[in-house]
């Protein structure tokens, strides 16, 4: 589970083995965030749209001058971008908004 706490900060919760919570403080504004730590190259993608992120109205543009930001970021194609939003899509960590090309968090895995 994952909280929004600033434009800065997020809380993810992570079980561990024996079932213990964990809580891991991220901080959005480095290179050195748990999420680009991760094997999964989707929550990769994750951080660099929580940094891309209206807060205010919850809503992530994928308009392509993001998309083209997040890219060259992580040195990956359009089509290996549009997979990793679908995979974020798929684990219902973000939305479909109302208007094409723009995606809410999920709020009730995301808390503001």
């Amino acid at each position: 589970m994952i909280f929004v706490l600033s434009n800065m900060y997020i809380c993810m919760y992570r079980a561990s083995h024996n079932k213990n919570r964990k809580m891991v403080a991220v901080y959005l504004d480095t290179n050195d965030s748990v999420l680009l730590k991760s094997n999964d190259r989707t929550f990769h993608v994750l951080f660099y749209i929580l940094r891309q992120l209206d807060f205010e109205r919850n809503l992530w543009y994928a308009d392509k001058q993001n998309k083209l930001n997040i890219m060259t970021k992580l040195g990956i194609s359009p089509p290996t971008l549009d997979k990793h939003i679908a995979s974020l899509k798929e684990r219902d960590l973000i939305r479909t908004a109302e208007t094409r090309g723009r995606y809410r968090l999920n709020m009730e895995i995301f808390s503001l």
